[in-house]
């Protein structure tokens, strides 16, 4: 058994009013029943860096059923992973999961080349030391203790975060084939943190990036859209893209973006710089509009080679889109209701930079769904590429005072029609005015009939 490291109270900077009151709770009255609770993970890294977390996760020796005896507002979930889910109002979740060891391994020989190493079942129960040595780099391997406010380092995470680097705890090779997402997961933390990677575990990221095809695709798809969703896309990106990881997953869009002057690549960094900074700045961006800027590469890149001369219409953008869009976002796992939304946005992108606000098919366009999410990526794009500015500011400008209620997305490969309801007789043709003539009498028999004696 091994001693942690304890940085007691007056040692480290993480004070109780920096964290969430509800997970407070939950603590002390893990604490207050005889077991063991501790703040754990990200939390505690983010804290001792003097960041805000995300959430608050909380490690226990209790058991996931005694949690749930112990919470009335608890529930217990996953298969793969059980644990506790504390609830309160809002919407607010604490995590609560038992102390877990590493399980064994599925194959009885270690070393040999072709093993899967994936773990598919983790609820082999176990001490807090075998809880922080399972899991993935030191810096998420720190415990806050409640009993008696001081720090808990098992692995050296407190050293690593001086040294300001990303570490495996264990054998890179073996922890990344364990679960490759936590190839992902190491270059977010390395740009997020603005950490170094070490060598051996960037070498075993390159070595093993095509594990990566075995974790569950939405999980993949999840952590590709985190780091756009909370403002450190650029450097992550970019370390997927340098470690092969982007090109495992996503080849086309790897390639395009690798492409120098005269491709997409400058356009897609600035897109990405531009959408960090916005939500630097406290604006968010829809799941649509991150998605389009990694899908709109594509689509210029099948534009172009389907270019020929003259204008290409609606239906062969339609058709661009679902060649396009659908066999990746099968690929990614996407909701149907995204992909629907997602291919809305990029067309009606298109439509931004060829008609104007005061037109009268504006009126039409500002209703349809996507139009914020559209307005938005045509922002970003205006922006990283210098093409459409005036369109872009004009658009935001209508989006700014519009209270447009939103209408569906034409369905795939049909385009928009030019009027939305079938089109009346003329206002002073002969149908017209016998229509006129006719209905006044049936409504004056109907009132009559009704009338009372």
């Amino acid at each position: 058994m091994t001693l942690p490291r304890i940085i007691p109270r007056a040692e480290h900077p993480i004070s109780r009013g920096y964290i969430d009151p509800d997970a407070l709770r939950v603590l002390y009255r893990l604490h207050r029943a005889g077991f063991k609770a501790y703040l754990v993970g990200g939390s505690v890294r983010d804290l001792m860096t003097g960041r805000t977390p995300k959430d608050f996760d909380i490690g226990t020796d209790a058991r996931p059923q005694e949690i749930r005896r112990l919470f009335r507002n608890s529930r217990v979930i996953g298969r793969r992973f059980r644990l506790a889910h504390v609830l309160f109002e809002g919407g607010k979740v604490v995590e609560v999961s038992t102390f877990r060891r590493t399980p064994d391994p599925a194959a009885p020989e270690a070393g040999e080349g072709d093993e899967d190493l994936l773990i598919r079942s983790d609820n082999t129960f176990g001490t807090p030391e075998e809880d922080a040595l399972r899991r993935d780099f030191t810096i998420n391997g720190l415990f806050y203790d409640i009993a008696t406010y001081a720090v808990l380092d098992y692995v050296g995470g407190v050293d690593d975060l001086e040294a300001r680097l990303v570490r495996t705890i264990g054998d890179p090779p073996i922890r990344m084939r364990e679960d490759p997402v936590r190839m992902l997961r190491a270059c977010e933390f390395a740009a997020r943190l603005g950490f170094t990677m070490t060598p051996d575990l960037r070498e075993a990221i390159e070595e093993n990036r095509k594990e990566i095809l075995k974790s569950a695709a939405p999980r993949v798809t999840e952590e590709l859209l985190d780091p756009l969703r909370r403002g450190w896309g650029t450097g992550t990106y970019r370390l997927w893209s340098e470690t092969g990881l982007l090109d495992v997953l996503l080849p086309d869009l790897d390639a395009e973006v690798r492409a120098g002057r005269g491709g997409f690549g400058p356009a897609f960094w600035r897109m990405l710089e531009e959408a960090d900074r916005r939500r630097s700045a406290g604006a968010t961006h829809g799941d649509a509009t991150l998605l389009g800027i990694l899908f709109l590469p594509l689509v210029f890149a099948a534009v172009r080679d389907r270019a020929r001369p003259g204008r290409v219409d609606a239906p062969q953008i339609l058709l661009v889109l679902e060649n396009v869009v659908n066999p990746l976002a099968a690929r990614m796992s996407l909701p149907n209701h995204t992909v629907h939304t997602l291919k809305g946005c990029l067309y009606t992108m298109g439509q931004l930079t060829e008609i104007r606000p005061d037109s009268p098919a504006a009126r039409r366009l500002v209703h349809k769904q996507p139009f914020a999410a559209a307005v938005a990526l045509l922002s970003l794009y205006a922006t990283a590429s210098g093409r459409y500015r005036q369109p872009a500011e004009a658009w935001e400008d209508v989006l700014a005072t519009a209270g447009a209620v939103p209408a569906a997305f034409p369905d795939a490969l049909v385009p928009p029609t030019p009027v939305a309801f079938p089109v009346p007789a003329e206002p002073f043709s002969e149908a017209a005015a016998s229509s006129r003539r006719r209905r006044p009498r049936r409504r004056r028999r109907h009132h009559a009939a009704a009338a009372p004696g």
